[in-house]
Order: structure tokens, then sequence, then C-alpha cells
């Protein structure tokens, strides 16, 4: 994941995380927890939002987009915008953050900035969250995030250490769009999670640390489709194929030279039946 936006806080880089997705661009926000432990400490720099690498240069044209249209507003709209300075900041990024900037644009500035303002107030007044102590330690293990109705995100403390292995996103319909989760719990979430339609469509883990990807896989309506696993080049060493979640065949590179040199075949319980030289 590529950085496309330095955020203030964690408002300001979940107004952008938005804007992208509005648009069609899956983000993640990087350090999105430093604001909490750093408390009045400025974070600029340190949370930012992140995009795949084919999606850079449209997402900072979005932004760009959004920032020269926030720019115009609060030029003309000054008068407009009672209270103080950080009233003011929160009001030009909502009014701004529509997904069609033309229409933003059309439209009248003062129309703009009344009808925004009431708009990121009322998301701000129907923020929630929900939070489940399963054990009665007083740290909750579950976390529900709120927008008005809809679940927006999703954590979880699966080994009751006190510290969250599992997240989810949700979109504006409350369904699963992305998650992170730390499986050997280790404090490090190194695996990934993508859904599409509300199924889950494909993962991948580091599970080393090294910054490369380790494991890979993808499903089809969410029932898995392949597997792949990768040596510390990136190439693939072993493969597997499934059919209904069955794992069918798949090749495995025998003598670790980079090259899938051996296939195989499986049964229903992933035992091997046939093993062949390619």
């Amino acid at each position: 994941m590529v950085p496309v936006y330095d955020a203030a806080h964690s408002t300001d880089a979940y107004l952008v995380k938005n804007l992208l997705e509005q648009e069609g661009l899956a983000s993640y926000i990087r350090g999105e927890y430093l604001q909490g432990g750093l408390g009045d400490i400025p974070v600029n720099g340190m949370m930012q939002v992140c995009v795949d690498a084919a999606d850079v240069r449209r997402a900072r044209a979005i932004i760009d987009a959004w920032n020269s249209s926030s720019a115009a507003f609060a030029d003309d709209d000054d008068d407009d915008v009672a209270g103080s300075a950080d009233e003011r900041a929160e009001a030009r990024p909502a009014a701004a953050g529509m997904s069609n900037f033309g229409r933003v644009l059309a439209v009248g500035l003062l129309g703009a900035a009344v009808g925004g303002g009431l708009t990121w107030a009322g998301l701000r007044q129907s923020a929630s969250v929900s939070m489940l102590d399963y054990d009665g330690d007083g740290r909750p293990e579950e976390h529900f995030f709120y927008s008005g109705n809809v679940l927006a995100r999703y954590e979880n403390d699966r080994n009751h250490d006190g510290r969250i292995d599992e997240v989810i996103w949700y979109d504006r319909n409350g369904s699963p769009s992305r998650g992170q989760s730390d499986n050997d719990f280790d404090g490090r979430m190194e695996s990934t999670s993508r859904y599409l339609h509300g199924q889950w469509q494909s993962g991948e883990s580091d599970d080393d640390g090294d910054g490369r990807v380790d494991y890979r896989s993808d499903a089809i309506s969410g029932v898995l489709y392949s597997e792949q696993w990768l040596d510390d080049q990136g190439r693939v060493s072993k493969q597997i194929r499934y059919k209904h979640g069955i794992p069918v065949d798949g090749e495995i590179d025998s003598d670790h030279d980079g090259v899938l040199d051996t296939r195989r075949s499986y049964d229903r319980r992933g035992e091997i039946t046939r093993s062949g030289t390619l």
C-alpha cells in the first residue's frame, strides 16, 4: 500500500478514506491507533491514508480536487462559518467530501457550506460505539463502531490479552469491505482480507514480517478457489486449486529453484492421491 495523504487526526483520515471509497478506491489508514496512544501530541505525518500502487495516481487526483474545492469554499465563506479555527477546519472537509466535484462546484458556495455543515454535524451526532466484555475483566473484547444505524467497523481481542487482533471495516450498506488480523497474536496485523459485495474475495499475509507477502488466497462468492505460498523472492513455491471449496490439484517447487516442477492431485480431505513431474 502506498501513502497518498498525511492526515492531521483520525477524523481527517476517515474523511479522505470515505471520499476515496465513494469513488470506488479501497484504502487503508496507516497509524490509525497512534492518536490514542500519543494523547495531545500532534500526529501530523504519522497517520496516513494508503491505497494500492495501481490506484495512486487516481487517488491523488481525487484528493487534489477535494483540496482545491475546499480552499475555494474557505476563501469565499469565512463569514458564514462561525466559531474557532478548529470548527472551521471541520466544516471545510465536510462540505467538500462529496464524490462528484462538478456538482459541488456548480452549486452556490453558500448552499454547499450550509448543506455540508449540516451533513457533517449529523454524522458526528450519529456515531456510536458498543462494547462487549465477555470475561468481566473490565477490558471489552469486542467493539462495534456505528455510523448512524450502520456498522462501520468491528474490532476483536480474540485471545483476551488486551490487544485488538482482528479488525473488519464495513461499507455504507453495512457489508464487510476489508479486514486485518493478527493470527499468531504477536501484536502485528500480518493478514489482510478483501470482500466483494459482502463476501470474502481474497486474502494475503506476511507471516515473517519482512514486508513481503508469503501467502495468498482467492475465493469466488466467498468460497475458496486457490491458495499460493511464495518464497523469499516472491516466487510461487506451492499452489493448490479448489472446486466448491474442495482441493483438486496443484503444483509445488520441490527443489526450491523457483520453478514449479511437480503436479499433485488431492482427495476431498486434502490427501495427495497422485504426484508426477511437470
